[in-house]
């Protein structure tokens, strides 16, 4: 036979949420939470039976048990059907669970380039709290170094939800095309750049990775810039001067004449770290050089200022620019 029992509900909420409470004052519980519910039946000898919609319940203590919510938000209910001993069974008895799920999405992980920023948007309902890793509070953060970057939500009955992104910084392209620098000679002065990226953007409108400077009368400034795979831009700028061929004297006069009486070289000024080594038939270096302008220039004497004999020296110049050495020999002819 059926028997209405005066059945209430003690509440508590596991997360803090609820307190005592009967039946019509069920508390809102959050999804994903953990919850404890419980009658009191005819003298505690009783059995009850239990149903949850929207939760399970991960342990039954008869007359009372503990329901593990699920992420469902909306109303879920809880019956108990109590029997006692001699077999009477009640009415079931029905109660309405409120389950509140904040939502929050940060969006997927991102990827920058270094000296940008990114800006991260909690796009979020229900809610009425932010916290950021940083303790920031607001609905965005602004983010430029690489590395996991959270945000976690709160809605007015302190239930929460949080969501995490990935933040990849690249570093942008070191582009080099090297110190400023003096070109002489007739094949041209290569730069490339592949290197740096995949995209090309020259001065002069060239989108190869190669660009080749020839001689010209007035110095060029030459810049590239170039993007690689992820996006990110580098660029360099140099500037290049010009002597056209090198006219190197293959002799010289050193008799005090006046005339032809030291091995000028007049382009090499250019190059502020030019070295220039002069070496006799048996490898002995009898001059060296750091620059070469006119007060420098090589006057037939060894490095201790004797006069050398009339000889084909070996010379090695080399132009600190990038370059292949120059080298060749030279004639004292007295």
């Amino acid at each position: 036979m059926k028997k209405n029992l005066n059945i209430f509900f003690l509440i508590l909420l596991l997360t803090g949420l609820g307190s005592n409470s009967y039946a019509q004052d069920l508390p809102v519980a959050c999804g994903g939470s953990f919850a404890s519910y419980g009658v009191s039946g005819d003298n505690g000898n009783s059995f009850f039976d239990w149903e949850v919609t929207g939760g399970t319940i991960i342990r039954n203590y008869n007359d009372s048990i503990v329901v593990q919510w699920n992420n469902i938000a909306g109303a879920h209910f809880l019956t108990v059907t109590e029997t006692s001993i001699y077999g009477c069974e009640g009415e079931p008895y029905r109660d309405t669970v409120i389950i509140t799920t904040p939502f929050v999405d940060i969006g997927i992980d991102a990827e920058i380039c270094s000296g940008e920023t990114y800006e991260f948007i909690a796009a979020a309902s229900d809610v009425s709290s932010y916290l950021w890793q940083d303790n920031s509070d607001g609905e965005t953060l602004i983010a430029m170094t690489g590395g996991e970057y959270w945000v976690k939500v709160a809605d007015e009955y302190g239930c929460t939800s949080s969501d995490t992104a990935t933040l990849i910084v690249h570093e942008s392209p070191l582009v080099d095309l090297g110190s400023d620098t003096t070109f002489c000679g007739e094949d041209g002065l290569v730069f490339d750049v592949s290197e740096y990226g995949i995209y090309y953007d020259w001065f002069n409108g060239d989108i190869t990775s190669t660009f080749t400077a020839y001689t010209q009368t007035l110095d060029q400034e030459i810049w590239v810039k170039v993007t690689d795979e992820f996006g990110c831009e580098g660029s360099d700028t140099i500037v290049v001067r010009f002597c056209g061929d090198l006219e190197i004297p293959n002799a010289f006069t050193p008799n005090d004449d006046g005339t032809n009486d030291t091995w000028n070289i007049e382009q090499l000024f250019v190059f502020d770290e030019v070295t220039v080594d002069v070496y006799n038939r048996w490898g002995e270096r009898v001059y060296h050089s750091d620059g070469y302008s006119s007060d420098q220039y090589w006057n037939g004497t060894d490095q201790k200022g004797k006069k050398l004999p009339m000889d084909s020296y070996y010379y090695v110049i080399d132009l600190h620019n990038g370059e292949e050495a120059i080298v060749g020999t030279v004639t004292i002819i007295r």
